[in-house]
């Protein structure tokens, strides 16, 4: 099968990666085969491997954003954190690493189109995100939430939020319904305190 055939029959897939062994059902050839071919179409610019067995076709969007599900998979994600507060404008500072909500464990993650940091929330506190343009981004409030739950659950209380710009449209409610959900009362508190601290400092 050409270089061509293979790239057009992967295209077909409408997803914007692949794995080697989804690229092997999808060509009805070997996993060995299918990294050969994967390979190739990168040594023509057709191409680019993400990290090991995981690819995207050269005429996808090359928002690394839209990995976010791929890199936690099987369990879901979002983009939350700082990296959400960026996107709405929050904050002014662009983190360099892209910051995940998930179900699935903790974890970095270096690929040729950024580096990942997935952040473990409880399947109770999964949620509050909206789909922009095929990304999976939570709200201001909950990026907030997220934020301030994370720090305070995994004790790295140091962690900081620069000043925060607010949209007009930002709801404190929203936030302490999340800050309801949390089953432990003294977490609760924490996340409820390092809350309103962060908002002290909103303009």
């Amino acid at each position: 099968m050409s270089a061509a055939s293979v790239f057009a029959k992967l295209r077909e897939i409408g997803a914007p990666t692949v794995t080697t062994r989804e690229a092997a059902a999808a060509l009805r050839i070997s996993t060995s085969s299918a990294s050969r071919a994967l390979r190739t179409l990168a040594q023509r610019g057709l191409a680019r491997q993400i990290r090991h067995g995981l690819w995207s076709l050269a005429d996808r969007p090359a928002d690394p954003r839209l990995l976010a599900g791929e890199i936690t998979r099987p369990h879901p994600a979002y983009i939350s954190f700082a990296s959400a507060l960026a996107a709405h404008g929050v904050i002014d500072q662009i983190p360099r690493e892209i910051s995940l909500a998930s179900t699935g464990r903790p974890k970095r993650v270096k690929t040729s189109q950024g580096i990942f940091v997935v952040h473990r929330v409880p399947p109770g506190l999964f949620g509050g995100y909206d789909l922009k343009d095929g990304v999976s981004i939570a709200t201001p409030e909950k990026a907030l939430f997220d934020f301030v739950y994370v720090s305070q659950a995994s004790g790295r209380t140091r962690q900081r939020l620069p000043e925060l710009d607010l949209p007009a449209s930002f709801s404190r409610r929203e936030v302490d319904g999340w800050i309801k959900r949390i089953s432990s009362p003294r977490l609760r508190e924490l996340v409820n305190n390092g809350v309103e601290r962060a908002l002290q400092h909103a303009a």
